[in-house]
């Protein structure tokens, strides 16, 4: 792992989801985590999570040097709140910001040291956001790039050895379960949420897999259109 310098003071946060994650490290071992679950309510709840990290950790927002966000894909609402924060802590404060698939703080959530993980994500109309990784002995490589794919689409890619996480289990685990038997294994839901602690890992340990931000770059992984522009392409056919 990189030793990192005890300069490197980050705020990471993730709103792609129902939880509202935060993580701030002072350092190299103050850390402070957040993750609110329940009722979305970011818009409301993100800059106190971040006032009250900061003060706990006696670390003026001045003296942050990286800002790390969760770009989705997600909830669109979600993410819309996320990036005008980042997006305003960025002109305000003239950090460097870098963003990451948040489907990849799923997986590296989830503690998995060997095999294939499938982690989906519903993105509602019959739809799933999808990543693939594969472990070895604790190292990971991303199989398949973030995808949003049908139910059949998705179910092409695994097999009955792929170790399955993320919400849409929810909505589609017992029709996996048909597909490829029983035992299928599934991840508990606690480990269906992206934590954006996890962005600090991909610093550490895949940094090529962040996105470096400019003002103009700081954009969202939708990877579909909303369910209003969907249907306002249907009326204009």
């Amino acid at each position: 792992m990189r030793t990192v310098p005890k300069g490197d003071h980050i705020l990471a946060v993730d709103t792609s989801s129902k939880v509202l994650s935060i993580a701030i490290r002072k350092g190299v071992e103050n850390i402070f985590e957040g993750n609110l679950e329940g009722t979305p309510r970011h818009s409301e709840q993100l800059m106190g999570l971040i006032r009250e990290g900061l003060k706990r950790l006696k670390l003026p927002k001045e003296e942050l040097d990286q800002l790390i966000w969760g770009i989705g894909p997600g909830s669109f609402t979600g993410l819309r709140i996320g990036l005008s924060v980042l997006k305003g802590l960025h002109l305000g404060l003239r950090k460097k910001a870098f963003g990451g698939s948040s489907l990849d703080l799923i997986a590296l959530g989830t503690g998995t040291l060997q095999g294939k993980l499938a982690v989906c994500v519903d993105a509602r109309r019959e739809h799933l956001y999808v990543a693939l990784y594969q472990f070895r002995t604790g190292d990971v490589q991303k199989v398949l790039q973030d995808s949003v794919l049908s139910f059949d689409a998705f179910m092409k890619k695994v097999d009955p050895s792929t170790i399955f996480t993320g919400d849409a289990l929810a909505t589609y685990g017992e029709r996996i379960r048909k597909r490829l038997g029983k035992k299928a294994l599934f991840l508990e839901s606690s480990f269906w949420y992206p934590r954006a602690l996890f962005l600090m890992k991909l610093w550490e340990e895949k940094r090529k897999w962040l996105k470096p931000f400019t003002l103009r770059t700081m954009l969202p992984e939708y990877l579909r259109v909303s369910e209003a522009e969907e249907k306002l392409s249907r009326k204009r056919k």
